[in-house]
């Protein structure tokens, strides 16, 4: 009777040992998750975007050429 308390009290250890690892992988999963949505929205939100950027300076340039020169 004791060999098979032993028995059952090992594979039910085995068992909660594995959906432990199971969840803090979930977990895991998920923070890294967030951290990646927050780390592109604030990249979005900081950072110019190149065909904004790359176009103001041109027309800026562009009109102080052509001022002097008239």
């Amino acid at each position: 009777m004791s060999s098979t308390f032993n028995k059952t009290t090992q594979n039910l250890a085995q068992k909660k040992c594995w959906e432990n690892i199971r969840y803090r992988i979930c977990v895991g999963l998920v923070v890294v998750g967030v951290l990646l949505i927050i780390l592109i929205v604030l990249l979005v939100v900081f950072l110019p975007q190149s065909s904004d950027s790359s176009s103001a300076p041109r027309t800026q340039d562009a009109g102080i050429a052509s001022g002097p020169g008239n």
